[in-house]
């Protein structure tokens, strides 16, 4: 009887010390925009067959930063402020005039700033303010990984910003004319904005 119950303790300790098999958990990835790494691109053109000027806004501030499953859920609600002072073109001259007769002309505009308001598969709404008005700014997101390129398109008539384009095509006039001897600063600026997660 004794030799029966010391075998069936020590079955009972082998199988107390047998590993538990791991459960499979699947976990969801999580995602967050790295505030750190936000590049905003620009291009506005210039001349009738309309020449491209880059430049970039070199600080961005980014608020309201939240978790998603989803790089769509993670990006929605997130709030940017950005100071017109830190506009980048290569071109100090340049910058100084975008500064203070672009920017400098709009109503309250020390600041761009803004808010996802809605995202859906790639694409979605910016709520963006400047010239002290507040417009949708759609925009299309291609995603590689855990880097997606945001892209939209400004019509700066959108923000009734056509009295300091006027300003800035005045100070640029002749910088902005073209082989058809035609001086032409145009009403859009596209926008490439690069956001790693």
């Amino acid at each position: 009887m004794k030799k029966v119950a010391l075998i069936l303790l020590a079955v009972a300790t082998l199988a107390a010390c047998k590993p538990s098999k791991k459960e499979n958990k699947t976990e969801t990835p999580s995602y967050q925009l790295n505030a750190e790494t936000v590049v905003v691109n620009w291009t506005g053109y210039k001349f009738t067959n309309k020449v491209g000027v880059k430049g970039q806004m070199q600080t961005v501030n980014i608020n309201n930063n939240q978790q998603g499953a989803t790089i769509d859920e993670a990006l929605n609600g997130v709030e940017f402020s950005i100071p017109v002072s830190s506009v980048f073109s290569d071109n100090e001259i340049r910058d100084t005039k975008l500064k203070t007769l672009f920017f400098g002309v709009m109503d309250n505009t020390e600041m761009l700033s803004g808010t996802v308001t809605k995202t859906n598969n790639n694409s979605g709404i910016i709520s963006l303010t400047m010239n002290n008005e507040t417009h949708d700014l759609p925009y299309t997101l291609q995603v590689q990984d855990r880097t997606a390129y945001l892209k939209a398109t400004i019509n700066l008539n959108t923000w009734h910003a056509e009295k300091a384009l006027a300003s800035l095509h005045k100070a640029c006039e002749l910088l902005h004319t073209g082989e058809d001897q035609i001086s032409k600063t145009w009403d859009t600026v596209d926008l490439d904005v690069v956001l790693n997660f």
